[in-house]
């Protein structure tokens, strides 16, 4: 477009007349001066010649003057066309100006709405970057917390272990005490069974000598000497069968609370230390029961003593055989007398009633005498009987006692054993289902984190592959912008040039212009007043078509440095986030070296500004103060705007180190010390307090002096 225009105002100037009305060669200044001339030496010529030419030389100055007057005319009349002309052509150049910035315009317009959609394009995707970037790190946030839990997990996992361990080794030292107690007892009731073993030997003979008592006891019946002495040992007997009553009452309510207990054991799940308390109590009792046998043991054995003794005295005193040869001889001779007394009784009768009444109060009384024999002897045979029953039934009752005592020591051995055993397999089976149930939620845990690893793998492939097409977008938008860049800058470059010609053509016009006023002004002294004043408004036409070219120039200027200024500030914010991005991700900043050319052409733009040839304008123009002052300005809001954009990005980071978890903190320690300007220690320090808070059981370190700030470092420049 402009080198169309250039081409149309070069063709213009070479074919078009000059402005100002200039007047052609034929009559130009140095005609009018050797016509003055020649005058002169007409007048001179006419002084010198005689007065009678004077008519004719007045004719001849008339005839020139006429041809004068028509030259100037037919002069006039050019000088009118040619500022129609020249009008004309300023109109149709105006309009082509006019027409050429506002497609100039449009495109710009065009070009800026192009950018600016791109530039929504990149914020957004600047944003979807930024949400995929926050989403990263709130996956590798999950990832740490994960790998926090399965820490504590496992410091938890060996705790317990390291507890039940102890618990397993008390445990195991409780049952060698309670293995010793168990053979302790085991002896003792070794000892005990000795002990029943004798009282057993004891009692058979104690059982012999009561058969053979009774033995003895039925030979006494017959005797009535004896009688008083059976009574007594009768009453004996009875004390002692009361006695054995009481002890088999006695003995029964033992057993039965033993068998209540026994139930209580069967039926109720008691712990291992009741089983053992109930244990120890019975043995106890016993031990009680087994000291009251010996005490009534020996009582036995005294009175059996003494009762053996007595029988002994008076087996000595006549013997079995002759105590019974003495009932029969009794018998014998009460048969005798009473056949004597019956055959007295009746020969009596017949002799004399006295006798036989005597006689009959005799056999009334033997008869009386004989029932009660007969009585005495049945009550000594049921107490005999009753006695020997009473022994058989005790002595049945003691061989059940002991059977039962027998079978419930082994029923009892039998149950401490399969208590043992229960336990035992309890313990066991309780380990098991514990290192089952361990080994379960660690497996379904596993089988979580590999799901939930695999599903994270997944998108940090998914993630990677969009970070790389991400950069790969960025770089062919870096690119792109770049292109576009050299492109805005070449046609800024064309721009000036075409700006600085514009301003030489505009030099060249406007030294056209003074010439043509300074003519005009020559020109309006002999022409009319008429003709002056329409110069006049030509002129001033021309002076103000002239400002607003150079308004408009101006105007044009500014849009084109404030575009600049919005390119750069977009460029900057650009690359700030390209840095920030490249920090968080931990990539290497490959677009650095690119930001330094871009900031150095920046800068060598920057002072060139000012160097633009301005137009050299009669009237006062604020050009290339104003163009030097925009450049300050935008240098100055630059530097602010990078400076804010710097200053919230350390907020940000130290933010996010403040209020992370340990580690997400331990990887923003390199930009945490970057930004702030730490030394090595300092660095190391920081890592070290980080990994102590990460740790379990590590160790606190210990602060190596006092850490002072880093004064000796480099400060990095915010601008």
């Amino acid at each position: 477009m402009f080198a169309k225009l250039k081409k149309k105002i070069a063709e213009e100037a070479a074919t078009g007349p000059r402005p100002g009305g200039r007047m052609p060669r034929s009559i130009s200044k140095e005609s009018i001066t050797s016509i003055g001339a020649d005058s002169g030496d007409d007048f001179a010529s006419d002084g010198s010649s005689s007065r009678d030419d004077l008519p004719f030389q007045l004719l001849r100055r008339n005839g020139q003057i006429r041809k004068l007057e028509a030259k100037l005319s037919a002069s006039m009349k050019k000088l009118q066309e040619q500022n129609e002309t020249y009008q004309a052509n300023r109109a149709k150049m105006a309009e082509g100006m006019a027409l050429a910035l506002e497609k100039k315009d449009q495109e710009w317009m065009d070009k800026m709405a192009l950018l600016e959609k791109e530039k929504v394009a990149l914020s957004s995707r600047l944003n979807e970057m930024m949400e995929q970037s926050l989403s990263l790190f709130q996956k590798r946030d999950d990832l740490d917390e994960l790998e926090g839990f399965q820490q504590q997990e496992l410091a938890k996992v060996k705790h317990m272990l390291l507890r039940k361990e102890e618990l397993l080794g008390q445990k195991e030292k409780e049952l060698q005490q309670q293995a010793r107690e168990l053979q302790t007892t085991q002896s003792a009731l070794a000892d005990a069974q000795d002990k029943l073993r004798l009282l057993e030997e004891e009692w058979h003979e104690s059982s012999q000598l009561q058969k053979n008592a009774a033995s003895l006891e039925q030979s006494l019946h017959s005797l009535q000497a004896e009688h008083e002495v059976l009574k007594l040992q009768h009453e004996q007997h009875k004390q002692k069968v009361a006695m054995a009553e009481e002890e088999k009452d006695r003995l029964v309510l033992e057993l039965q609370e033993k068998v209540s207990c026994l139930e209580r054991r069967l039926q109720g799940n008691l712990t291992e230390d009741e089983h053992l308390k109930e244990l120890l109590k019975e043995k106890c009792a016993l031990e009680q029961k087994v000291e009251e046998t010996r005490a009534e043991l020996l009582e036995a054995r005294t009175s059996h003593a003494g009762a053996v003794s007595s029988l002994e005295a008076q087996v000595s005193a006549g013997t079995m055989a002759e105590l019974q040869t003495l009932l029969r001889t009794r018998n014998e001779s009460l048969q005798s007398l009473r056949e004597n007394s019956e055959v007295q009784v009746s020969e009596a009768l017949w002799v004399r009633f006295p006798v036989n009444f005597v006689k009959c109060k005799c056999a009334m009384l033997l008869f009386c005498m004989e029932s009660e024999l007969e009585q005495e002897k049945e009550n000594l045979l049921s107490s005999k009987s009753e006695m020997e029953s009473l022994l058989n039934r005790t002595a049945e009752e003691l061989e059940q006692a002991r059977a039962e005592l027998d079978s419930r020591q082994t029923v009892s051995v039998e149950i401490a054993k399969a208590l043992e055993e229960t336990r035992r397999q309890k313990e066991e089976l309780q380990e098991q289902v514990g290192s089952l149930r361990v080994l379960a939620k660690v497996t379904e845990q596993l089988g979580l984190r590999e799901e939930e690893l695999q599903v994270l793998q997944e998108e940090l492939r998914t993630t990677k592959a969009d970070l790389s097409q991400l950069r790969a977008e960025a770089e062919l938008r870096s690119r792109e912008v770049e292109q576009r860049e050299a492109e805005m800058e070449a046609q800024l470059v064309t721009l000036r040039q075409e700006v600085h010609t514009k301003n030489q053509q505009l030099d060249t016009w406007q030294s056209r212009v003074s010439d043509l006023e300074l003519e005009v002004e020559a020109l309006t002294e002999q022409q009319q007043p008429s003709a002056g004043g329409e110069m006049e408004q030509n002129g001033a036409v021309t002076a103000d078509d002239l400002a607003h070219v150079q308004t408009t120039n101006k105007e044009l200027e500014q849009q084109l440095m404030e575009k600049n200024k919005t390119i750069k500030q977009l460029q900057q914010r650009l690359a700030e986030l390209k840095r920030t991005l490249q920090k968080e991700l931990k990539l290497k900043p490959e677009m650095e070296p690119e930001v330094k050319e871009k900031r150095q052409d920046v800068k060598a733009d920057k002072p060139e500004r000012p160097e633009k040839p301005c137009p050299e304008n009669p009237v006062p123009t604020p050009g290339p103060s104003t163009t030097t002052i925009t450049t300050t300005v935008t240098n100055n809001a630059d530097l602010n705007d990078s400076r804010e954009i710097n200053f919230e990005y350390l907020k940000h980071v130290v933010l996010k180190f403040m209020s992370s978890r340990e580690a997400e903190a331990y990887q923003l320690i390199k930009a945490v010390s970057v930004l702030l300007n730490f030394t090595r220690e300092e660095e190391n320090m920081l890592k070290e307090t980080l990994e102590y808070k990460m740790s379990w059981f590590g160790s606190k370190p210990s602060p190596k002096g006092i850490i002072r700030p880093s004064i000796s470092g480099t400060p990095t420049h915010w601008s």
